[in-house]
């Protein structure tokens, strides 16, 4: 047995060790899963902002230590056409703990005119096409998070504009500040 030990550990084959999960399974509310990683709950699926908020401190203290200027605030409320917003993101990603906090402070100023959903994925970014917002096409996500933004046309059909992909696109912008500038130059309704 120890021969085939050997062996194994010599090829790069040895077991790995085992899962240790922070809370024993029968503690975990029925279809919570936890990330294989950092061994915490996943937030998987639609989720809101109230829940994204309460899922993981870091959320909260990066929300908290970065108020928004008021004057991006007020460009976000003065968007007049109807779009819609979606965050896809990782509640075990560094980039979305970071970024993300940015939509949770634009949208705790609703705009009635933009619609934000909250889409959580894996690791391995599975995201049903269920799970989108009605009227928007699924999407391929490829890195967390990525934040799409839809026109909404006559009929209620929604029409992919642009997208905002890990981080702001310029250096030294915020994500806040890439959103609204996205909001603001997508095309109105005809």
């Amino acid at each position: 047995m120890k021969a085939v030990l050997l062996a194994f550990g010599t090829l790069g084959l040895a077991a790995q060790p085992p899962v240790v999960l922070a809370q024993p399974p029968e503690a975990l509310p029925a279809g919570v899963r936890l990330d294989a990683r950092d061994h915490q709950p996943l937030l998987l699926g639609e989720t809101t902002a109230k829940a994204i908020l309460a899922h993981r401190a870091i959320f909260r203290d990066n929300l908290a230590a970065s108020p928004l200027p008021a004057e991006l605030k007020a460009r976000w409320k003065a968007v007049s056409h109807p779009l819609t917003l979606v965050a896809v993101f990782g509640s075990w990603c560094g980039d979305s703990q970071y970024q993300l906090p940015d939509l949770l402070a634009l949208e705790a100023d609703p705009n009635p005119f933009i619609e934000v959903h909250y889409l959580g994925v894996d690791r391995e970014k599975h995201l049903a096409e269920a799970a989108w917002p009605k009227g928007c096409a699924p999407q391929v996500v490829v890195r967390v998070p990525t934040f799409y933004l839809f026109a909404t046309q006559p009929g209620g059909v929604q029409t992919l504009v642009g997208a905002v992909v890990e981080n702001p696109p310029r250096a030294g912008q915020r994500m806040a500040e890439a959103l609204v500038e996205l909001a603001e130059t997508a095309p109105k309704q005809p």
